[in-house]
């Protein structure tokens, strides 16, 4: 259950960096998934998912996902503006 909570943390925070990064339209679409993970793991720790409710794991997954997604897209960004910041490199003759 630690790892889930590490997960939510670090997806939740997701959005806020792609909204920075001029990605808003990916930020936005987060939103609602991360939403939906919160309301599953709220609802698991309190009262547990019957198995009647097994959708709602599907909504925390495609989170996972979607969050992997963003967090690669933001990782790809920085690495971009890492390398157009970069000074060049004077080769002494």
């Amino acid at each position: 259950m630690d790892i889930l909570l590490i997960f939510l943390l670090i997806f939740s925070f997701t959005p806020i960096l792609l909204w920075g990064d001029n990605w808003k339209k990916t930020a936005i679409g987060q939103i609602p998934f991360v939403l939906g993970a919160w309301f599953v793991f709220y609802k698991y720790v309190t009262v547990g998912i019957a198995a009647g409710e097994m959708y709602l794991w599907g909504i925390f997954i495609a989170n996972l996902i979607y969050g992997h997604i963003a967090f690669t897209i933001i990782l790809l960004e920085m690495r971009k503006s890492m390398k157009l910041h970069r000074p060049m490199i004077q080769q002494n003759s």
